[in-house]
């Protein structure tokens, strides 16, 4: 099992590289523009000016006068999802359906592992892949930070960190569940697409939609409401729901993928 680890994180080590650099850097950006999302009262006449439908996009301007509510409404709760939709995909797919495609999940059986064995240390490296991606947009908040000479109550990142580490475990483990459990490529990657893209916007036009308001709390980011998070309140059934969701998929995947044929 240790081995098997430490092989998949050597062969993702570009992906894992790449991605590192590109959630530090997102989380450094957004936080040395607060400044002027702060001090810029036109954005108030931008805001105001959009249709109502569209004003989810940029989030309530009560929340751009404070560096907390600021980074929740801006960073986590706009853009982070956009990157974990993209990461939690290529991730789940990747370590799933695209090694079956190639044949090195074929090889993998083959060897003295149990297939549980084998789906819980490739769901494991997700998890860790997840962490380091949420460590990586907390160091550069903080390189932010000192950049801005601002500072921020590190439990409000852990909060924020640890919700969004949740996030990108539920999305990704339902990606990669529904990947190991059919072996299609196909299924997989458009259910991921209409899980991600789908969540976003359902959560985003759903305040000023009234006929989405029905199907809000289908979205996954229906419970990751970062804004709140970031004021200090985490509503321990959003965690639960996560956690629910991440260990359900999880028990299914393994059940279908220890009988199921490989290619």
């Amino acid at each position: 099992m240790h081995n098997l680890f430490l092989k998949t994180l050597y062969d993702k080590r570009s992906f894992i590289i790449g991605w590192v650099m590109g959630m530090a850097f997102i989380g450094y950006l957004m936080t040395i523009f607060f400044p002027a999302f702060h001090q810029d009262n036109g954005l108030d006449q931008l805001v105001k000016s959009l249709p109502p439908a569209f004003q989810g996009l940029v989030g309530s301007l009560d929340n751009l006068k404070h560096l907390s509510t600021y980074l929740g409404s801006q960073l986590f709760d706009i853009r982070i999802p956009i990157f974990l939709s993209v990461l939690t995909i290529l991730l789940a797919v990747g370590l799933s359906v695209s090694e079956e495609d190639k044949g090195q999940l074929r090889t993998l059986i083959a060897l003295p592992l149990s297939r549980t064995r084998i789906l819980l240390i490739k769901w494991i490296v997700i998890v860790f892949i997840c962490l380091l991606a949420t460590l990586a947009t907390i160091a550069g908040i903080e390189l932010g930070l000192l950049t801005i000479h601002e500072t921020l109550d590190i439990m409000v990142l852990v909060h924020l960190g640890g919700m969004m580490w949740l996030l990108a475990i539920a999305l990704a483990t339902t990606i990669f569940g529904i990947g190991m459990a059919t072996g299609k490529r196909g299924l997989t990657t458009g259910v991921g697409v209409v899980i991600t893209v789908g969540s976003f916007l359902v959560t985003t036009f759903a305040p000023s939609v009234d006929w989405l308001k029905d199907y809000e709390k289908l979205s996954f980011l229906h419970y990751f409401p970062a804004p709140d998070i970031a004021k200090g309140t985490i509503d321990p059934i959003n965690v639960i729901v996560y956690s629910v969701i991440t260990i359900t998929v999880l028990i299914i995947a393994i059940l279908s993928f220890r009988r199921r044929d490989v290619r």
